[in-house]
């Protein structure tokens, strides 16, 4: 049985004391009761499921066409990329306040099995809607898991080790990011495999975490001592629920409106006052807590009044935002402009991800010692907007992929320098230990509320200015609007088959033109990250590096 500690949130400091806890740094030791090859084994655990969430992101981005010969129902076509993510981001104020309802380590091993089941019930369906339905059960799993994972970093690593923990995080997403496209469209094509094992492949490597959790993760519960139920009643419901509702109905908005429904017609209409209401009710009641307390709010709205962190999570979402564009759209123009596979579209995206990873954990081993951290987000707006604002310029079907490439891999050097160091700066800023909790959640909601928000309105973008792009390309050929929107979502389509060359050269710049607007996405969330860098504290912090040198890891009993 793991070791069993205990740590009750204690009150907020006020004053002098909180003055003089943000210049201090944080020499404590947090894990002396967890012996070393616990500590170790559960980070390996951390990273197995970190790399596992990433490739469940981007798993089903090459299969769609399958699932579409498999299913039909081209207007769910989106729902099967969008569904994970969307689910993790809505389940997001759940994860945080059932961490302070029970148990670390068995809340970590039922997220598992959640999200294994998720798996399963993905890879058996035999609908469209099924699939969607297990992804996002997957998600709702994911979500716990991927908030647990921050949350274990930011309780038990020291200050000199968060920033390279939270980096090491960040890049090992953006590899199963990477990977997830790729094994997913090599499973999909290999008629022994089929789709189905791009979601089966995640039961044996879940099933391995699932047992190293409940061997090396310690249990640890973080709220207070309290019963169950007293603790049940304080998760604030209200919140928690307007907070799912919210982000599925702007999807629903966006996704549906055009494609499914007239811009101007009444189910669209309906939908998006419903959210605006939602939206809304859900804003005031967090403010004036309704239905709760100021201490049990689903959002811990207390600290979006910190100056001092709030550019962070502000730049954090930015960056989530501006990676999720390049991550997608990137390939986009590669399969439609090139005609390259999955493969080769993986291979011309490393550029990109290559330096992003490269550069994640160059920043994370770096800032325990410049401390500087404002420097970094302003070097990293500045030239995510160079990145993107040159891609968007330039992007055509008669673009060289070599400037392609370059461009991808400067947006990455700005994306490495923003994108996962705000929860380990915000973890040092913070010294009380339910503020940096409640920080991991912030920065997740931001982080990954940026990429779901920007992949419902990137993806409304492609499907509408596309379709009417494409309209204008090859409208008159005779084409009918099914047609255009299969040739949008890349599968089968009467225009690529058509044999066409003058047809096929209008569509493909048709495309292009809607995969260079884009980038100005990115070159938005670049501006935003630049002004929030010069929002930020001009200070050095303290990592305490020197006075941690020469203590333990942590007891081998």
């Amino acid at each position: 049985m793991a070791d069993t500690s205990s740590s009750t949130i204690s009150p907020q400091p006020s004053g002098k004391e909180a003055a003089l806890q943000k210049t201090a740094p944080d020499t404590s030791r947090p894990r002396d009761e967890i012996a070393d090859w616990k500590w170790k084994g559960s980070l390996g655990v951390v990273m197995l499921t970190t790399v596992i969430n990433g490739y469940d992101v981007s798993n089903v981005a090459n299969i769609q066409p399958r699932l579409y010969e498999a299913f039909g129902n081209i207007e769910l076509l989106p729902w099967i990329g969008l569904s994970f993510s969307l689910a993790v981001f809505a389940l997001l104020s759940f994860s945080r306040k059932i961490l302070y309802c029970f148990d670390m380590q068995w809340i970590y091993i039922i997220s598992i099995v959640v999200f294994m089941a998720g798996a399963a019930v993905a890879g058996a369906a035999h609908n469209l809607s099924s699939v969607i339905v297990g992804r996002t059960i997957m998600g709702v799993g994911g979500s716990v898991i991927y908030q647990s994972n921050l949350t274990f970093v930011a309780v038990f690593a020291t200050p000199a080790e968060t920033p390279r923990l939270f980096g090491l995080l960040g890049a090992l997403w953006a590899a199963g990011l990477v990977i997830g496209g790729p094994i997913g469209s090599a499973l999909a094509t290999n008629s022994s495999t089929t789709w189905r094992w791009a979601f089966y492949m995640n039961l044996p490597w879940a099933g391995l975490g699932l047992v190293m959790a409940f061997i090396c993760m310690p249990s640890k519960y973080l709220g207070p001592d309290i019963p169950v139920w007293s603790r049940l009643t304080r998760i604030d419901p209200i919140g928690i629920s307007m907070n799912m509702a919210a982000p599925v109905l702007f999807a629903l908005a966006l996704e549906f409106s055009g494609p499914v429904w007239a811009w101007g017609s009444a189910a669209s209409i309906a939908v998006w006052v419903v959210f605006g209401v939602v939206m809304v009710g859900w804003i005031v009641q967090q403010y004036w807590c309704i239905g709760t307390t100021p201490d049990e709010r689903a959002i811990p709205v207390h600290l979006l009044s910190r100056l001092d962190l709030l550019p962070l999570w502000i730049a954090s979402g930015c960056a989530g935002a501006s990676y999720a564009v390049t991550l997608y759209y990137t390939p986009l123009f590669f399969a439609f402009a090139r005609g390259h596979s999955a493969l080769q579209q993986t291979v011309r995206l490393l550029p990109f991800v290559l330096v992003f990873i490269a550069v994640v954990m160059l920043v994370g081993a770096l800032l325990p010692v410049f401390g500087r951290y404002n420097i970094i987000y302003i070097i990293a707006g500045t030239v995510t907007i160079a990145g993107g604002a040159a891609m968007a310029a330039t992007l055509s079907p008669n673009v060289p992929e070599s400037q392609v490439l370059g461009l991808e891999a400067l947006i990455g050097v700005g994306l490495g320098c923003s994108y996962q160091h705000g929860v380990g700066v915000s973890n040092v800023i913070n010294k009380n230990l339910r503020d940096k909790v409640d920080s991991v959640v912030l920065f997740n909601l931001s982080q990954m509320g940026g990429i779901t928000i920007i992949l419902s309105v990137a993806g409304s973008i492609f499907q509408n200015v596309g379709f009417n792009l494409l309209t204008d390309a090859v409208g008159s050929n005779g084409y009918s609007e099914e047609d255009l929107r299969e040739a949008l979502a890349g599968v089968s389509s009467a225009v690529w088959e058509s044999g066409d060359p003058e047809v096929l050269a209008r569509g493909v710049e048709a495309v292009a033109n809607v995969l260079a607007r884009e980038f100005y996405l990115v070159v938005a969330g670049g501006a935003l990250c630049l002004v929030c860098g010069l929002a930020m504290r001009w200070e050095k912090l303290d990592y305490g590096k020197g006075k941690e040198k020469g203590k333990g890891t942590g007891s081998e009993a």
